[in-house]
């Protein structure tokens, strides 16, 4: 048997009544996440509104025909494959009485065996929890639930878990964009397509696997920009040597502040186009440098300048920039604020400002990246056409007000667990930062180094029990208030000991105080109840107001 290679739809993937899935038990487990899901939904709800009727591409698939099951295990593609899975389920439990007999059966059969609904297309061996828990709360029907905290109600079953998530990301898409549902569906079944690589052996599957996933491919996006930028000089040897001199020092520039040259051409791009870039890196780029019919060495010296704007950027010692770089999505705020550099934009310092609190709302109150993005693009247009910091406030206001943003922020800013949260640390250290008055600050990584320290213990000894009752150690244990920083040495020393004993180790344990404020302003408190917990909340809550509260 050889390798085949085919284009192939979700339709003769999923719902051909011939084909079976499993997931081998080495494999781990399921792990995409919200972000995964909302970027996978944004894009495919793109791809159906603005071309239809083209194909939209989603990766590979590689799979070895296993002889015992007679089964496909799934070498490559368990992610995808799982979610599909997710989402006809996600649609058969929200929409089925509204669809017609050709959706219905598409769904149907994606799901299980159409003359046997035991046999699951999709199967799991890498724990029998898994299985149990994919085909219990999802494949045999969803349970869907109106809650705010989805990853707190279900922690331990990722699949029903994205379920709720892919509900959400489906209606908010839905209602936004007034998909006719039962056309949707069919599109998604008809037109997504991945490769699908069929292997004779499982050694063979995972050769290709290593193959496809190498990130030392021969030429990147990156290469072959540059190759095809130096193709338009032909034959004029100086000008060859002059773009690739041009290059090589943009590319040491970069290295030598640990920066990478796909990083800041990617933000080049977002600069250059202002929206979701549709292919490639180089085809992108070439095709704008078309349009503007510019000579390579024209280009080269443009590309240049803006990298020395990226650079300044990203090594510049500023408060807001610290904050920023903790998002998880960088592209945003540094095309934007590269942007603003390159065009001189005259309220630099103002933006940087509000696109902390835009984002940090966004963040903090669980929004994905789809309901920043068209808001991201729109911001960087108007930086672009240099127009006023009014103009950009309103922006970012008509979406916060849109999704009650604000709102839901300062929610969760009040919300009694703070501790576990994905910006638990960012958001300390973004009061830790604005706490401070030094003019030349310096950045914190979040790493293994930096702890949170539980003022009242997660444990606590009798000692605390004596001061907090259950009721007020459940209310403030994981609370802003009870939360500061330490390093990993200090967080050691302080383990869960007295009030005064805690102090000591923030102070004096090595002969070093502490040297975070957030932590310092803890010392001059002579015993810790619930009346200094109310208090500090109170301090700590008008710094974020001060910082993030700013529409």
């Amino acid at each position: 048997m050889k390798i085949e290679a085919e284009i192939k739809n979700i339709k003769q993937i999923l719902v051909n009544d011939e084909k079976f899935y499993q997931i081998p038990d080495y494999q781990r487990p399921y792990s995409w996440d919200k972000d995964n899901l909302s970027d996978l939904i944004d894009d495919l709800v793109t791809a159906y509104i603005d071309d239809r009727d083209d194909n939209y591409f989603c990766g590979s698939l590689v799979l070895v025909k296993n002889q015992r099951s007679n089964r496909f295990d799934i070498i490559d593609g368990q992610q995808r494959t799982t979610t599909f899975t997710i989402i006809s389920c996600v649609f058969r439990d929200l929409y089925f009485d509204e669809l017609n007999a050709k959706a219905k059966d598409y769904i149907n059969n994606s799901i299980q065996d159409k003359y046997d609904e035991t046999n699951r297309k999709l199967k799991f061996l890498t724990s029998e929890t898994y299985q149990i828990d994919f085909e219990e709360t999802v494949l045999k029907g969803i349970k869907f639930e109106n809650i705010k905290n989805i990853d707190k109600k279900f922690p331990q079953n990722k699949y029903l878990q994205n379920a709720h998530y892919l509900k959400n990301f489906i209606e908010e898409k839905k209602f936004d964009n007034e998909l006719e549902i039962n056309d949707f569906i069919i599109w998604f079944y008809e037109n997504v397509v991945l490769t699908v690589i069929t292997c004779p052996s499982e050694e063979s599957a995972i050769q290709i696997f290593n193959v496809l996933n190498d990130r030392g491919m021969p030429l990147s996006s990156t290469d072959i920009l540059k190759a095809k930028l130096m193709q338009k000089l032909k034959d004029n040897f100086d000008d060859r040597k002059a773009f690739q001199t041009k290059w090589e020092e943009i590319k040491d520039k970069l290295e030598y502040e640990s920066l990478s040259l796909d990083d800041m051409l990617n933000t080049y791009l977002y600069y250059k186009i202002a929206t979701n870039p549709k292919s490639r890196l180089d085809k992108e780029l070439l095709l704008v440098f078309d349009k503007e019919n510019k000579s390579a060495l024209t280009i080269i010296h443009e590309i240049s300048n803006f990298s020395n704007k990226y650079i300044e950027l990203l090594t510049n010692n500023d408060k807001n920039i610290f904050c920023l770089k903790y998002l998880r999505h960088k592209i945003f705020w540094q095309s934007i604020l590269s942007t603003a550099l390159f065009v001189e934009y005259e309220e630099i310092d103002e933006l940087k400002k509000i696109l902390v609190a835009y984002y940090y709302q966004n963040w903090v109150s669980g929004a994905t990246v789809a309901r920043i993005k068209q808001t991201s693009f729109n911001i960087l247009k108007l930086v672009k056409n240099k127009n006023s910091i009014k103009d950009i406030k309103d922006e970012m206001k008509a979406n916060l007000d849109k999704y009650k943003t604000t709102k839901s922020f300062k929610e969760q800013i009040l919300y009694l667990d703070i501790y576990g949260r994905k910006w638990d640390k960012a958001i300390l250290l973004l009061i830790e930062y604005f706490m401070n008055d030094s003019s030349n600050p310096e950045f914190i990584p979040i790493n293994n180094k930096l702890h949170i320290e539980h003022i009242l213990p997660q444990t606590p000894t009798k000692y605390w029990k004596n001061i907090f009752d259950k009721e007020q150690r459940k209310t403030w244990t994981n609370a802003l208030a009870n939360l500061t920083l330490l390093s990993m040495r200090k967080n050691i020393q302080a383990q869960n000991y007295t009030f005064d004993e805690k102090k000591e180790a923030y102070q004096n344990k090595d002969n070093r105080i502490t040297s975070f404020h957030l932590t310092q302003a803890i010392l001059h408190y002579p015993i810790w109840t619930v009346v200094e917990l109310e208090e500090r909340e109170e301090i700590l809550i008008k710094k974020i107001d001060e910082v993030l509260d700013l529409f």
